[in-house]
């Protein structure tokens, strides 16, 4: 069994206790918290394949059901609830992917794409900008088109205007793919704009995502054309009668419901409390949140490693299935007073309250706000 790490001094997990220093903007010995859960690090293949083929099937299962069975039958509900965290829950394996180093699992990546990345619109590359979420150097700012200050007095306006707005997402990409993106196929200013505003998963709108190299490019086109020629397979199917209207609207009640799952798990992720300025490791560690009480409950809300939020921004590059073992073994490691251990929230609703709570409006505080984050994008 682990000794846990005094405070103050903190000690190297795998090492007789040679103790290290502490500054004021790393209050935890990274380097040796990532040497002690080096085994950690290692993804499991076939943990991915069942967890996403799982989830696919209780997807398309529940939806058949929903779609096939007679309007009286009384499991119909059900299934409409098992299809929605279904497609939630494989859908959400696109974060994973975003942190997939180059090569890794490539026939995941394409299975992911095809069975549920297309069909929804959100090929992987809308998500591969969610690396600037992770720059030490961006969380918070201007720079970070996943996070809005909505933590901050005033922010109620914008929480209304973000949950209402994932009721939009399937609209809103069938314009992007099966307008925007064809036609910025034939002009280079319209390509621009398309790429740096419209390709990013952010829940900033002012957000400008760079632009692509030539090979991220070409792939990019690629994935826009296969979700072109789905989206026209599913209007001629409408129009000629094989596919009916009715299963495209049930699509995209469970498309939104899933959607608007997931941005009150976004809003719950972090305490969005910056006004753009750069915050320091420990500050964006205790803007962050992990959710390990009631797994059996969080896990529905935040599944795919999402209810250990603070502790995947602290180390990404763990693989979802390991964050539950690795949480355990910090606290095993580190004195009671860390402030790794000030992360945990509660639930889903008692962060919401709180996020609420402290986006009541505050005129001379809302005043402060945007000017922070007008000097945080001019920085």
């Amino acid at each position: 069994m682990e000794a846990p790490l005094p405070a103050g001094k903190e000690a190297d997990p795998k090492s007789t206790g040679r103790a290290v220093s502490v500054t004021e903007d790393d209050a935890l010995p990274i380097p040796q918290l990532r040497q002690a859960l080096d085994d950690l690090f290692v993804p499991n293949p076939v943990q991915y394949w069942l967890d996403f083929l799982a989830s696919m099937l209780c997807f398309y299962g529940g939806f058949a059901i929903v779609v096939l069975a007679p309007l009286a039958f009384p499991p119909k509900l059900g299934a409409l609830a098992v299809s929605v965290l279904g497609l939630y829950r494989a859908g959400l394996f696109i974060h994973e992917l975003a942190h997939f180093p180059p090569g890794r699992m490539p026939g995941f990546r394409m299975a992911w794409n095809l069975c549920c990345g297309f069909p929804m619109l959100m090929p992987d590359f809308l998500y591969e900008s969610h690396v600037h979420h992770h720059r030490r150097t961006a969380y918070g700012t201007a720079d970070d088109g996943e996070y809005l200050p909505w933590g901050r007095p005033g922010g109620r306006p914008a929480i209304l205007f973000f949950v209402t707005s994932s009721l939009l997402a399937l609209p809103t990409g069938a314009v992007r793919f099966g307008i925007l993106g064809p036609l910025s196929w034939l002009s280079p200013v319209l390509r621009r704009r398309v790429v740096t505003s419209a390709s990013s998963l952010a829940v900033d709108m002012s957000y400008r995502r760079p632009l692509p190299t030539p090979a991220q490019d070409r792939r990019w086109r690629r994935h826009e054309a296969a979700v072109f020629v789905y989206l026209c397979a599913v209007l001629v199917g409408v129009l000629a009668g094989p596919v009916p209207a009715g299963w495209v609207l049930l699509l995209y009640l469970i498309a939104s419901m899933a959607m608007l799952l997931n941005s009150f798990r976004t809003l719950a992720a972090h305490r969005y409390r910056s006004a753009g300025a750069l915050m320091a490791m420990t500050e964006q560690l205790l803007d962050s949140v992990n959710y390990p009480r009631q797994a059996w409950l969080n896990e529905l809300w935040a599944p795919v490693g999402l209810r250990f939020h603070a502790l995947h921004h602290l180390f990404p590059g763990i693989p979802y299935h390991s964050l539950a073992a690795a949480h355990a073994r910090l606290l095993r490691l580190l004195p009671a007073g860390s402030h790794y251990r000030r992360t945990e929230g509660r639930g889903l609703a008692t962060s919401l309250r709180a996020l609420w709570r402290a986006a009541r409006a505050d005129r001379s505080a809302t005043a402060t706000l945007a000017s922070g984050r007008r000097a945080g994008a001019a920085e």
